[in-house]
C-alpha cells in the first residue's frame, strides 16, 4: 500500500506530528498515535498502522521541537486538536492508541472527548500518575519529586503519589537495572481516594481495549488497567471493552512486532531499566498485542 506523509498540516494546527495515510481518498478510520515516557514521535509505528488502512496522526506531546521538553503540565486539549485534524481531513471515526504513559493519556482523552470511537491502552494505566521532569536529576530524584503530568481546562489532574525507597536510590546510583513498579504508591483502598485519581473511562463514548503484561516491571499495568475495567463494569459501559493480561510478558509489548526480544533490560536516563517478563513471552505478547489492536481498531473505526 502506498502511503503519504504530511508534516505541514499538523504544524499549521499547532501540533508536533506527522499525518501518515494511504494514497487516495481519506480512509473511514483515523487514529491519534502517542508514545510513552520516552517522548518524541513514533513515526515508524504510525507508518505500519497506516499500512493497515488508517489515517494515522503520530503526535509528539513532549520531548520534541514545539512541545515541552518533559512530561509535565501536558494539556489534554492538545490531543483533542489532533482528533479535530483527523475529522477535518475526512475520516468518519477517530480512535486513539497509546503505549505506557501514552496509554494513560489515551484513556484520559477518550474520557473527556466523546468524539473518540475507540481507545487502546497498551501497558497503560487506568489511574493518573505523576509527571516526569528529566531535568531534576537521577531517576530516584525524578520519581520522588511531585510533578503534574496532565491538565484539563488549565487545572492539574490529581495523581497517584510515588514512594521512593532508599534501596531504589542505591540501585539507581549503581546504574541499575531498575524496575519502577515498586516505586509507585499503592492503590488507595478507600473508594473516594481511589476515585479521585482514577480515569473516568465510563464517561467515554469509546470502545476500549486494555492490554497489559502479566510481569510488567515498569509499573503494574495489569492492576492499573483493572481499575479502569472495574469502572467500566460498574457503569455497564454501553460500548464493547476488553481487559487483556498477556501471560509472562513484561512492559515491552507496545508497538508493531519486530526482531525477537532477547533482553528485558532497556537503556534509560543515567540508568538501565528492567522491563520485566520473559523475552520469548514478551516477543509473542508484542505480536499478539499489535494484532489485537489492529483488529479492534478496524472493527470500531471502519
Amino acid at each position: 500500500m502506498d502511503l503519504k506523509a504530511d508534516r505541514d498540516l499538523p504544524r499549521a494546527a499547532g501540533l508536533t506530528g506527522v499525518l501518515i495515510s494511504p494514497e487516495g481518498a481519506a480512509p473511514e478510520g483515523g487514529v491519534v498515535l502517542i508514545g510513552g515516557s520516552e517522548g518524541g514521535l513514533h513515526e515508524r509505528d504510525a507508518a505500519v498502522l497506516a499500512g493497515e488502512g488508517f489515517a494515522v496522526l503520530a503526535l509528539a506531546y513532549f520531548g520534541a521541537p514545539g512541545v515541552p521538553p518533559v512530561l509535565k503540565n501536558i494539556p489534554l486539549e492538545y490531543f483533542s486538536r489532533g482528533v479535530q485534524l483527523l475529522l477535518d481531513g475526512g475520516v468518519r471515526r477517530v480512535g486513539i492508541l497509546g503505549g505506557s504513559r501514552g496509554g494513560e493519556a489515551a484513556l484520559l482523552v477518550a474520557s473527556h472527548d466523546r468524539r473518540i470511537a475507540a481507545a487502546v491502552s497498551v501497558v497503560g494505566s487506568g489511574v493518573v500518575t505523576q509527571g516526569i521532569d528529566y531535568g531534576l536529576g537521577p531517576v530516584d530524584v525524578i520519581m520522588a519529586t511531585p510533578t503534574v503530568a496532565w491538565t484539563l481546562g488549565g487545572a492539574p489532574l490529581p495523581a497517584l503519589p510515588n514512594q521512593v525507597s532508599a534501596e531504589f536510590a542505591a540501585a539507581v546510583a549503581a546504574g541499575g537495572p531498575v524496575g519502577l513498579a515498586t516505586q509507585y504508591g499503592p492503590l488507595p483502598t478507600e473508594p473516594a481516594a481511589l476515585a479521585e485519581i482514577s480515569i473516568p473511562v465510563e464517561q467515554s463514548d469509546a470502545a476500549i481495549l486494555l492490554i497489559a503484561g502479566e510481569r510488567d516491571a515498569m509499573w503494574d499495568s495489569a492492576s492499573y488497567h483493572a481499575v479502569a475495567a472495574a469502572r467500566l463494569e460498574a457503569a455497564r459501559h454501553p460500548r464493547p471493552w476488553h481487559h487483556v493480561v498477556l501471560p509472562g510478558a513484561g512492559h515491552g509489548i507496545a508497538g508493531p512486532p519486530g526482531e525477537p526480544i532477547t533482553s528485558t533490560v532497556s537503556p534509560g536516563p543515567g540508568v538501565s531499566f528492567e522491563l520485566g517478563g520473559d523475552p520469548a513471552a514478551t516477543t509473542a505478547a508484542r505480536a499478539e498485542a499489535w494484532h489485537r489492536t489492529v483488529r479492534f481498531l478496524r472493527e470500531h473505526l471502519t
